[in-house]
């Protein structure tokens, strides 16, 4: 048990601005559009609002291009935001539950300060059907959700046969039973109250499927500071589907950089989530 770890000033200055930054830029995202009656509802405590890294309207690709969208929210005083794909407005298999926009029985109901998600679409070797497609990032929690469309514009071009056949190897393959493990959907940056409950997202694929793992870095990411593996004990237990959820939270415990690891047979993934606990008078 950790009770006094002390943490390098620069450390600490670049945490809490790091924080900072996150909040307001969402906070001034969920209030900018308040010209309309619809968006003026975004100022309400828990809504969601897109950050940036945001899915583009429009996407040039080449056929049997392989390419992602990043899509990352926030919410404010409110659950965690969870993030699905639509493709033609139907849910995309992403490995875990793709309801958001009807329903609510997977959301986290627990309240949070302030928490931004990020989740990647993975589009490989696009098909003549994959790129006239409409792709729908939608972002939710029991408060609210939003939704942003990405349309996909074929370039001319000729067909290499060569890359059409490692596309038709690759698809088999995927269909089949080896895919590397991908993370498709994280937290990265929370603050919650001291004291409070926190869950941290890490939903993944891959076959088989990947075994996740959690490391916890107190203090700056590659430089020195305290790395321990994370198991499951009376205040952190991990998920079934990834989820990390840490209890009874306190600053000199448990502020600090997680790493969410996914690893099979074929391959490895990770993710990084930094959690900032903080008083409630600070908050």
């Amino acid at each position: 048990m950790r009770s006094t770890l002390s943490v390098p000033f620069k450390v600490l200055v670049l945490s809490i601005l790091l924080i900072v930054i996150n909040q307001c830029a969402a906070a001034e995202l969920l209030q900018s559009n308040a010209k309309t009656e619809e968006a003026a509802t975004a100022r309400i405590s828990g809504n969601v609002a897109f950050v940036e890294p945001k899915p583009p309207a429009f996407l040039e690709v080449m056929l049997h291009e392989s390419v992602a969208l990043v899509c990352e929210a926030a919410s404010l005083n409110g659950p965690a935001p969870l993030i699905a794909w639509l493709r033609n407005g139907k849910p995309i298999h992403t490995g875990y539950n793709s309801k958001i926009h009807t329903d609510t029985h997977e959301l986290n109901a627990d309240v949070v300060i302030t928490s931004t998600t990020r989740s990647i679409l993975y589009l490989d070797c696009l098909s003549t059907s994959d790129v006239t497609a409409t792709y729908t990032c939608v972002a939710g929690n029991t408060v609210s959700h939003v939704q942003t469309d990405t349309h996909l514009l074929l370039l001319p071009g000729q067909l290499n046969p060569r890359v059409a056949r490692n596309c038709a190897v690759q698809k088999r393959s995927s269909a089949g039973t080896v895919r590397q493990p991908r993370i498709v959907m994280w937290s990265r940056n929370t603050l919650q109250l001291q004291g409070q409950a926190v869950t941290l997202f890490c939903r993944t694929t891959g076959v088989p499927a990947p075994r996740i793992t959690w490391e916890f870095r107190y203090g700056q990411t590659g430089k020195t500071g305290e790395i321990r593996s994370i198991t499951n004990d009376d205040r952190h237990v991990i998920r079934h589907n990834g989820d990390l959820v840490v209890r009874d939270l306190d600053f000199a415990e448990d502020m600090g950089l997680y790493v969410c690891k996914a690893q099979n047979s074929n391959g490895f993934d990770r993710a990084e989530a930094f959690l900032y606990p903080v008083k409630e008078a600070e908050a």
